[in-house]
C-alpha cells in the first residue's frame, strides 16, 4: 500500500506540474475572450448607431409630410433671401466710437452677408466710411455699398489673399449718416 500512496502522490505531483504549464495557454484564453466580448460590443454599437440613425430620419420625414407645404423652407428660398450669404466681411472701427462695429454687424448679417470678424482699425481718425476689396470678387464690394447707400466711391481695391475675405468695411467718423444705418436706428 505503500508503494501506491507513492505512485499517487507523483501523479498529483505531475498533474499540478501539467496544469502550471497550462496556466499561460489559459491566460491567453482570458485575453481572447476580452477581446471577443470588446469587438461584440463595438459591432453593437455600430448596429445601434445605424438603427438609429434611420429611424430619426424617417420620423423627420413624416413630420415634414405633416405640415403644410408653404411652411416648408427650401435652400432656394434660403439662398433667395440671403443673396450675398457667400461673400465674407469684416468690419473695422476707424472712428473710436464704442459699439459701433457690433451694431453694424448685425446691420449687415441682416442684409444677408456673411460677417466674419469686428475689430478695431489700425487708427480712430478715418472720416469717411471705406470699403475695401480684398479678393478677385470685386462685386462684392460694390453689393455691400449698395446695400448700406454708400457712394461707390468709397470703394477701393486692395487684394490680400491672406485674409480670406471679399470686402473690409472700415467704419469712419461719418458712420451715422449712412443711409442704411440711418434706416436701421428708426
Amino acid at each position: 500500500m505503500p508503494f501506491l500512496n507513492q505512485q499517487r502522490s507523483r501523479q498529483v505531483r505531475r498533474s499540478t506540474k501539467k496544469n502550471r504549464k497550462k496556466r499561460p495557454t489559459q491566460m491567453g484564453d482570458w485575453l481572447v475572450n476580452l477581446l471577443l466580448l470588446g469587438l461584440s460590443v463595438l459591432v453593437i454599437s455600430f448596429i445601434w448607431s445605424f438603427w438609429n440613425r434611420n429611424t430619426t430620419n424617417a420620423e423627420i420625414q413624416r413630420s415634414l409630410a405633416s405640415l403644410p407645404q408653404e411652411t416648408i423652407v427650401k435652400p432656394e428660398t434660403l439662398s433667395a433671401e440671403k443673396p450675398y450669404l457667400s461673400m465674407k466681411v469684416e468690419i473695422l472701427n476707424g472712428n473710436g466710437v464704442t459699439g459701433v462695429a457690433a451694431q453694424y454687424k448685425d446691420l449687415i448679417r441682416s442684409k444677408g452677408f456673411d460677417v466674419l470678424q469686428t475689430d478695431n482699425a489700425d487708427r480712430f481718425d478715418y472720416s469717411e466710411t471705406l470699403i475695401l476689396v480684398r479678393s478677385a470678387n470685386s462685386d462684392a464690394g460694390f453689393k455691400l455699398a449698395e446695400e448700406l447707400g454708400l457712394d461707390k466711391s468709397m470703394v477701393k481695391l486692395a487684394p490680400d489673399a491672406g485674409l480670406r475675405l471679399d470686402a473690409t468695411l472700415i467704419l469712419g467718423k461719418d458712420y451715422a449718416s449712412i443711409p442704411a444705418y440711418k434706416k436701421s436706428q428708426m
